[in-house]
């Protein structure tokens, strides 16, 4: 059955955009995709796939491509990963049975959105669909860098080569915190990101403050197209948490004119104090907003504590906060790739957000 067709037996999961020229949904943040009711002994989805590629480093091999990866989720277990190479498209089996089955099957892409984008175009069952069961859960969106993506979680060691297979947006902090939690969660996440452009930037990249008020600016700046304002009234969440200035500070620290410094640093300071309040004025007053950051570097944390405070004392907002992660124990915990949290690290980020909104939000 075409996707379109099956759109409304579906339960979408973060922010999807379907493409009406190549007729097809496409899930490219981490962890977006579908949930679908299945009965029958089998689900096969036909995707096309689209890879991306790095920009060429000084002193670095040349870039091999991107290519997205995928999964389904039944009875709580992320079964079946599969990294799709195919862009005219290719049929994937996320879900078989030896027996007749009646089971809610949730299709995600794992890794994150600038290493690959997947185009959704079919599924087929051997028996039947229906909708999944409705469920008033709370919303929490996780908005962030190559942390939030879980970038080499499952890295074997510290290695400087990303490969997407080795990235588990499914077990990264955020969703880890979210199911712990019973929260339904949509990540906003993209490996280099800063919350905005720096003054003298490294490179020619976008910033957070440039795309999070659109559906999916990544994929639509890549056809041509001009990006779609997402719909917050139809997707309220009861917590943005923003963990998000590690990539600023490097713009900082690799800038080469110290007399600069302070410049850059309260050019950060203002951009950063300008997302927030864009990120307040789309959400309405009732979300709550957690600036967090970690668990990688802490150069900017004063920064942002000091935008948390301000904001409250100008505005009298109270569901603004400040949340710091406690930083990597190599000893206990090691590196995944390049430096970044490894999947032990995760785990216990995951459990610091779950006892930090416990504690000053509540459940």
């Amino acid at each position: 059955m075409k996707i379109q067709e099956l759109m409304p037996m579906l339960k979408l999961h973060g922010r999807t955009i379907y493409d009406d020229k190549k007729e097809a949904l496409f899930c490219n943040w981490t962890c977006s995709g579908f949930t679908v009711g299945v009965d029958g002994t089998y689900l096969k989805v036909k995707v096309a796939a689209i890879y991306d590629l790095m920009p060429e480093m000084p002193n670095f091999p040349p870039p091999t491509p991107d290519w997205p990866c995928i999964g389904a989720v039944v009875d709580d277990e992320l079964i079946n990963r599969t990294e799709c190479q195919n862009e005219d498209a290719e049929w994937v089996t996320i879900w078989e049975s030896t027996e007749p089955s009646r089971k809610e099957i949730r299709f995600i892409k794992i890794s994150e959105n600038s290493k690959g984008k997947l185009g959704v175009l079919e599924v087929e069952t051997d028996g039947t669909f229906f909708k999944p069961e409705e469920k008033n859960l709370k919303k929490i969106e996780i908005v962030g860098d190559s942390i939030t993506c879980g970038f080499g979680n499952e890295a074997p060691n510290n290695s400087m080569e990303f490969k997407t297979m080795e990235e588990n947006g499914w077990t990264s902090y955020g969703a880890l915190a979210a199911r712990e939690l019973g929260y339904e969660f949509s990540i906003l996440s993209e490996s280099g990101i800063c919350v905005t452009r720096p003054k003298f930037p490294l490179f020619d990249q976008h910033a957070m403050d440039e795309i999070y008020a659109y559906v999916d600016e990544c994929y639509d700046s890549r056809r041509g197209v001009e990006p779609t304002p997402w719909d917050f009234k139809a997707n309220p969440q009861d917590i943005v948490v923003i963990n998000l200035g590690t990539n600023d500070g490097n713009a900082i620290r690799f800038y080469q004119d110290f007399d600069t410094i302070e410049v850059n640093e309260k050019w950060f300071h203002d951009g950063y104090k300008k997302f927030v309040q864009t990120v307040r004025e789309l959400n309405g007053p009732d979300t709550w907003i957690l600036c967090s950051l970690g668990s990688m570097d802490y150069y900017l944390y004063y920064h942002i504590k000091e935008v948390v405070d301000e904001l409250r004392a100008e505005t009298g907002d109270e569901k603004i906060r400040a949340f710091e992660f406690v930083p990597i124990n190599v000893m206990f915990e090691q590196y995944g790739a390049g430096g970044h949290p490894s999947q032990k690290t995760h785990n216990r980020m995951g459990k610091e957000l779950v006892k930090y909104i416990q504690k000053f939000i509540g459940e």
